[in-house]
């Protein structure tokens, strides 16, 4: 576990290999770590990140059991109280997602590519996770908060209609929420603008 910037825990587990992935975003740094605390305290789950994150909240992600995560999670949620600003619960997270978070994706994909932007790093891999389960396709990048004012953005590339079904179960991950800011598709990206972006 990391106080200061994303890292792996100690494990010999590989990320995206447990039951479970959820996350708590605080909006007070010191909430956030008596959280980190009282998750570890409840049952057994794994930190994979705490860490302050912009515009100064603090972002939790953790992985697990089923029962062991809805457990931690729910006393996260708790000791957080009206600091609380977004949470997630994936049972049986799409594989991409976890390790995606930590910069580890496929090289680069080739098609159509679609773009998301939330509001909240809780509510981006929420919608990434129905994304990556709707259709094939592969996630390029995941950019969860820092130098973003905490917003979250992702991409994804696959055939064009594949691409265009995961957009709209992005979009319907989050419907009636106001945590999706926007969305695009991308038919035919040139691969300069793939490089620029990092891909």
């Amino acid at each position: 576990m990391s106080l200061t910037r994303p890292q792996f825990s100690p494990s010999s587990l590989p990320l995206g290999s447990q039951e479970a992935f959820a996350g708590v975003e605080v909006s007070g740094i010191p909430r956030g770590l008596v959280c980190v605390d009282a998750l570890v305290k409840k049952a057994q789950v794994r930190v994979v990140l705490a860490t302050p994150v912009t515009p100064g909240k603090f972002l939790i992600l953790l992985d697990g059991g089923v029962a062991e995560v809805e457990e931690s999670l729910a006393e996260a949620e708790a000791r957080a109280g009206d600091q609380l600003i977004d949470r997630f619960l994936l049972p049986f997270a799409h594989p991409q997602l976890e390790p995606a978070v930590f910069g580890v994706v496929p090289a680069r994909p080739e098609g159509a590519l679609g773009l998301v932007e939330t509001a909240t790093a809780c509510s981006g891999l929420r919608s990434a996770d129905a994304a990556l389960k709707a259709a094939p396709v592969l996630l390029a990048v995941l950019h969860l908060s820092a130098g973003i004012g905490g917003k979250c953005y992702y991409a994804f590339a696959g055939e064009l209609y594949d691409v265009e079904a995961s957009v709209k179960a992005a979009s319907d991950a989050l419907e009636g929420s106001e945590r999706l800011l926007s969305t695009e598709v991308i038919a035919r990206p040139h691969p300069e603008f793939l490089a620029a972006l990092g891909i």
